[in-house]
């Protein structure tokens, strides 16, 4: 039984403060998932088609320089055209997977995660490691059901697995089309 049968799921998550460019989860939850045959596709904003903007590698550094020399119209540019196929990836998703780590300031991301919300997509949310779903940012907690926020990213590929597996409700947020 596969009750989620080709969704897309858009990962979500700081990049642009990230040592890895918010690289190792993605990859993580997308081979956890493979493993287990779920049948879902995925935007990752971090490995983004050609031609589609990039906010990881070189393009990072450039967008740093860029800002330290003071190029705000050239940063911004740039910055405009990964954010609009972000934002665009956001409304061809299924769902949104976003990772929270309290220690690293996001701003894309919260503005991927309301554009879902406001889509009425299930959103659920990973806590960066050693944190719990108790350390989440309080204005989140608004727009959360307590079994969306996962402690770990295992934690919550197996929900999903057992969603996918018709052992947890799937209800009406789950449109496909």
């Amino acid at each position: 039984m596969n009750e989620l049968d080709g969704i897309r799921i858009f990962l979500s998550g700081p990049i642009d403060r990230c040592v890895d460019d918010g690289v190792e989860w993605r990859l993580e939850f997308k081979k956890k998932c493979k493993k287990l045959n779920l049948p879902f596709e995925f935007f990752d904003p971090c490995h983004k088609p050609k031609g589609l903007g990039s906010e990881i590698g070189d393009e990072k550094i450039r967008i740093q320089k860029l800002m330290k020399r003071k190029k705000w119209e050239q940063a911004q540019s740039e910055v405009k055209v990964f954010g609009r196929y972000d934002l665009r990836m956001v409304d061809l998703s299924h769902v949104l997977i976003l990772y929270c780590d309290i220690k690293v300031h996001l701003c894309g991301s919260y503005e991927e995660f309301v554009t879902a919300k406001r889509q009425h997509k299930p959103c659920f949310v990973i806590m960066g490691e050693g944190q719990s779903k108790y350390d989440i940012p309080s204005w989140l907690i608004q727009h959360l059901n307590e079994d969306e926020v996962f402690n770990t990213v295992d934690e919550c590929v197996e929900h999903l697995k057992l969603m996918n597996e018709g052992k947890i409700t799937v209800d009406d947020r789950w449109v496909i089309v």
